[in-house]
């Protein structure tokens, strides 16, 4: 965490000393009305874990909202882009049968208070090219830094599991300018290797009426499976976020 801040840090640094001074900034904010389909299982002690549903297992409400603020330097087509988004689920149910997390087993019966926690960020760098009619090709080099952590917790057991990964990401983005200042777009970003992915896709529809802000609306999707040749033992994690957001952007 604190090596991806450093260098978080030394990007923005450069770039603003090498940048004209004529360099834009433009901030985004964005609010995601969600629906989580997520599978945890956390080995510990030797012992396999149990496959765990945050809504069918642990009764957690899947649809939740969150927020998201991005900035983006930019100077022409060179784009620095950096975003911060939390996500946060809690569940309290009595279990339906026996699951083992983290080496502990929760019997049936067991009224079990959870909680799943993910930090998503991006660094990176677009690459746009684009005309006066509005239509954009851009390329995406980026990395995501993943912190999940899950807490299940009962009258006698409070067992913690967390994964914290850089992932680096490639992809592309597009544009098409409409009449009366409209434009619709599509950006999608991810990896994939040794039967684990990350992919984040959106696609937005903006309206430019205001000068310097936009307003848009879109739908985004990202799916993360991270298996066990992520990180040692048998240790799993599937999540697909996905559902439509609005948004505003202003620069200067």
């Amino acid at each position: 965490m604190r090596k991806f801040l450093l260098l978080l840090s030394v990007f923005t640094v450069s770039f603003l000393v090498y940048s004209p001074v004529w360099a834009g900034v433009h901030v985004e904010g964005r609010y995601w009305f969600t629906k989580l389909d997520s599978k945890l299982q956390v080995t510990d002690y030797n012992v396999t874990g149990s496959e765990i549903y945050m809504k069918d297992t642990l009764g957690a409400d899947n649809t939740e909202n969150f927020w998201e603020a991005k900035i983006d330097l930019n100077s022409g087509g060179h784009h620095f882009i950096y975003s911060y988004m939390p996500l946060s689920w809690d569940g309290k149910k009595a279990l339906d049968n026996s699951i083992i997390f983290a080496g502990s087993t929760y019997s049936a019966n067991d009224t079990v208070e959870s909680s799943l926690d993910i930090i998503y960020q991006r660094a990176g760098y677009k690459y746009t090219i684009g005309n006066e009619a509005g239509n954009q090709f851009g390329l995406i080099v980026d990395f995501k830094l993943l912190d999940v952590d899950a807490n299940l917790r009962n009258s006698t057991l409070n067992k913690s599991y967390r994964v914290t990964g850089i992932i680096p990401t490639v992809g592309i983005a597009a544009g098409i300018g409409l009449p009366h200042r409209f434009a619709v777009g599509a950006e999608v970003t991810g990896i994939g290797y040794n039967g684990n992915h990350l992919f984040d896709g959106e696609v937005v529809v903006s309206f430019n009426y205001i000068p310097f802000t936009t307003i848009s609306g879109g739908y985004r999707m990202i799916d993360i499976k991270l298996g066990e040749q992520y990180k040692a033992g048998n240790d799993k994690a599937d999540f697909t976020i996905r559902g439509p957001f609005l948004m505003v952007r202003a620069g200067f």
